[in-house]
């Protein structure tokens, strides 16, 4: 089973572990699930839900890895500015 996972995510973005903005999706996707099972607008928060399951499966199993690369990238820069303005003292 090792040798099959390695040799179907050779050529994959996600062959190289995930990044911060895959990571950032899964988190998110684990608080929205919460809050559909708490929340009057519950379903809503369901189909965000799975949404953001799907995106992050779709980055994980892409094979256009320069472009993923620059999706990370840009939501690095963007996420590092709004941390710096609040860690300015």
């Amino acid at each position: 089973m090792k040798d099959f996972l390695y040799r179907f995510f050779q050529g994959r973005y996600g062959a190289y572990g995930t990044d911060r903005l895959t990571k950032t999706c899964l988190i998110f996707a684990v608080i929205f699930l919460i809050l559909s099972f708490i929340a009057p607008m519950g379903l809503v928060f369901y189909y965000i839900t799975i949404a953001l399951l799907i995106y992050s499966y779709f980055r994980l199993f892409s094979k256009n890895i320069p472009r993923r690369y620059r999706e990370n990238e840009a939501f690095v820069k963007f996420t590092d500015k709004i941390r710096n303005f609040f860690r300015k003292p």
